[in-house]
């Protein structure tokens, strides 16, 4: 039989639970509120543990903290009406901290805690492992969550409720500044091993540090600014000796290059191309239109037509020696930006090989976000940076 909202005295909207709870009637304990104010001191003490935590460790790595309350509604289905039994909704808090793998993707470990203001209602303690997916770069973005973990439920009267949790959910997320954020959640908990289903709605602010706050979603790193130079002083012309007028040495150039044989390292350069003061061709510069699948080492179909031309001129000449150069753009940690661009460095490398260049004529560098030749502050630029080069070696 059911017990109506009336008979029970409930303001609220109120929903069902398989477990058998006290009546309405009944008030917690001077003891069961003293559990409940320890246990919303350790999780403020644990956010400011993790505050200290993060701040020691920003300088090496991306962390962010997050502190915040929900509202948690215990039965979101009719299946589980037992007896007139009922489990009130329940508030909660919640401490999490975070470390971004990349400007997509997080990682979480979270902590919930009973809400102070608890009264008879059933008690909620949650330990979960969460992974946050973020859709864009602006400041206000959806996010979608998916974590495991374990559970407790406790209500006076009543037999705990504990065990292995999964969890899904959607939010967004607005960035105030590069470091600070706040967030709403939805988030559905199914208790694996019991018949109880849960929906927590949670409001939380957050802060970043170290890296993350200069990478942080929908912000740049500023382009780095030259340094001021001052005008050089005009010489003044020392006095001009006689010139003494010697015998002209008509020298050859056969290749007509513009460079003598003597000094020509390249002296059967094809008429028409450029060359540089060794005689050789000046394959130095950006490669045009040599681009990547997104967040991979992957050539996409378009680059490796690009590579294939590229590959046919380099057979030419045999005796160069070309170091690949990829660069990024500035999004992301540098340590993961370092390594993306010295994968799709050799990534060209190894393309060029397979077209039959001669391996101890290419060498593969990766540069990270260094040496930018547009602003990373619009996507114009951040599309520049991401390049690849090549540089002829003396």
């Amino acid at each position: 039989m059911f017990i109506s909202c009336q008979t029970l005295n409930c303001h609220q909207s109120i929903f069902m639970m398989p477990v058998k709870l006290q009546s309405a009637a009944q008030i917690p304990t001077s003891r069961q509120e003293d559990d409940i104010l320890k246990k919303s001191l350790l999780l403020s003490a644990i956010a400011i543990s993790s505050l200290t935590s993060a701040q020691q460790a920003a300088a090496e790595y991306d962390y962010y903290v997050t502190y915040g309350a929900g509202h948690t509604d215990h039965e979101i289905s009719g299946d589980y009406f037992y007896d007139g039994d009922y489990a009130r909704h329940s508030y909660t808090l919640e401490a999490s901290l975070g470390y971004i793998i990349s400007k997509d993707f997080a990682l979480e470990a979270n902590l919930v805690v009973p809400s102070f203001i608890q009264e008879d209602r059933t008690d909620v303690t949650q330990f979960r492992l969460s992974g946050l997916y973020f859709f864009g770069d602006d400041a206000l973005k959806p996010y979608l969550t998916g974590a495991a973990g374990y559970e407790n439920n406790s209500a006076d009267g009543a037999d705990d409720l504990d065990g292995t949790i999964l969890s899904a959910g959607l939010g967004l997320q607005y960035d105030f500044s590069k470091r600070c954020f706040a967030r709403a959640e939805a988030r559905l908990d199914d208790l694996v091993n019991e018949d109880l289903e849960q929906m927590t709605y949670l409001l939380e602010v957050g802060y970043r540090f170290g890296g993350a706050g200069d990478t942080g979603y929908g912000y740049s790193k500023a382009a780095p600014v030259a340094p001021a130079t001052t005008p050089a002083t005009k010489p003044i012309p020392a006095a001009v000796a006689p010139v003494v007028v010697a015998p002209v040495t008509i020298v050859k150039d056969d290749d007509k290059d513009g460079i003598n044989n003597t000094a020509d390292k390249c002296p059967a350069t094809p008429s028409g191309v450029s060359v540089d003061e060794s005689g050789c061709p000046a394959f130095s510069g950006g490669l045009k239109g040599v681009k990547f699948e997104s967040g991979s080492a992957r050539l996409t179909p378009a680059s490796q037509t690009i590579l294939d031309a590229a590959a046919t001129e380099l057979s030419r000449y045999p005796d160069l020696s070309i170091e690949i150069g990829a660069y990024t753009d500035d999004r992301g940690s540098d340590a993961l930006n370092q390594n993306l661009s010295q994968k799709r460095a050799e990534s060209v490398r190894s393309y060029l090989l397979g077209k039959g260049i001669a391996a101890d004529k290419l060498t593969a560098k990766g540069y990270g976000e260094a040496s930018p030749i547009a602003s990373n502050d619009t996507a114009e630029g951040r599309a520049e940076n991401r390049r690849v080069e090549f540089v002829i070696v003396k």
